[in-house]
């Protein structure tokens, strides 16, 4: 009975969306999102904050999940490279059950709530080590490009790195610390093909 109420439930719920209306912004159509993101932000090593520039590289298929690379160039202190997948768990859910909430600024708000996961390299020179990187970010939609997603936003990033000095394949030193910043993001999409995609059909004579 209860298989039999999920199943009825399932069917009830409306299909992902097929028109710019219903939240879905183009993403099919663009099935690829790229960003390049470049700011700024303060690390928190120790008792002094350091000064931090960085540049962000993503791309998502779907919007739902994909992967970046980031340089981080501190001055003083250890500058980094992270690598990662990017994960966008809001605007999955969203999708699949066909919400929206009827107006792209927030729509596009909530969906870009996201998770980094990944290893960041770390100091960039001899001592070189790896280091477990989490992040989180939020993107505020600024400018629009059209109908899609596509357009500028500033993300609103943290990131934690983290190593022991005595990890094998950790920095000599080990790695502690928080980075907290924003970047001025520019976001577009391509088609890969992949969501009209089908196998070839015979004819059965």
């Amino acid at each position: 009975m209860r298989a039999l109420s999920l199943t009825l439930a399932l069917i009830a719920l409306p299909a992902p969306g097929h028109a710019q209306g219903d939240g879905v912004y183009g993403r099919l159509a663009g099935d690829l999102a790229l960003e390049a993101g470049l700011g700024g932000g303060v690390a928190f090593e120790g008792a002094d904050p350091i000064g931090a520039a960085v540049l962000d590289l993503r791309a998502r298929y779907l919007d739902m999940a994909g992967i970046l690379a980031s340089v981080e160039v501190r001055p003083e202190g250890a500058s980094r490279v992270a690598i990662g997948v990017d994960l966008r768990p809001v605007w999955l859910a969203r999708f699949v059950l066909g919400a929206s909430l009827g107006d792209r600024f927030w729509d596009l708000l909530f969906d870009s709530i996201g998770l980094d996961l990944g290893v960041a390299l770390t100091p960039l020179d001899e001592r070189v080590g790896a280091a477990l990187m989490v992040g989180f970010g939020l993107d505020v939609p600024l400018v629009f490009f059209g109908d899609g997603v596509e357009g500028l936003a500033l993300r609103l990033f943290g990131r934690h790195v983290a190593a022991l000095a005595q990890d094998r394949f950790g920095p000599d030193a080990g790695a502690h610390d928080w980075v907290v910043g924003a970047a001025l993001v520019l976001r577009g999409a391509t088609r890969t093909g992949l969501p009209a995609w089908e196998p070839r059909r015979y004819e059965v004579p």
